[in-house]
């Protein structure tokens, strides 16, 4: 399996996230956490937000190995340490569980952008399909995979 380390620093974080080559699981995972999102208070958001909270989140997410020292993930806000003081490799069970919609988006904007573009250079697949200029139908509207213009 192909992967990915990103590595994101600032003055509240310093996180490592690995990132890998999607696998069936991982696929059925995204496509799990995407159907949750969509069907969990999205309407209530701007439609751009929707979207990219559609694709990222998801995508983000499934395509995770593991995860170095996010503080959301550990017990109030602090990262889980070994017996050595060394902050614990999160595995990708942890962060399923534990990175919600809502602390996904607390999340700085750059590591976000990081991360996700470490996924989809691996996964390219599961970028949506944008439609050319001929095949947009209405100006500014963007038609599912498959579906045809009138």
């Amino acid at each position: 399996m192909r992967k990915e380390r990103v590595q994101y620093q600032d003055d509240d974080y310093n996180v490592e996230m690995e990132v890998g080559q999607a696998t069936v699981e991982m696929g059925l995972t995204r496509a799990e956490l995407w159907f949750r999102t969509r069907t969990d208070g999205l309407d209530d958001r701007p439609l751009l937000a929707r979207v990219a909270l559609l694709q990222t989140y998801p995508a983000c997410v499934a395509g995770t190995l593991s995860v170095r020292n996010l503080p959301q993930i550990g017990e109030d806000g602090e990262p889980l340490l070994d017996e050595d003081g060394k902050e614990i490799l999160y595995p990708k069970q942890l962060v399923m569980d534990t990175l919600t919609l809502d602390v996904f988006l607390s999340l700085p904007e750059m590591m976000v952008a990081l991360w996700k573009d470490a996924v989809f250079d691996l996964n390219a697949h599961w970028l949506p399909e944008m439609p050319e200029d001929e095949e947009a139908g209405e100006e500014g509207e963007v038609k599912e995979p498959g579906e045809e213009t009138s």
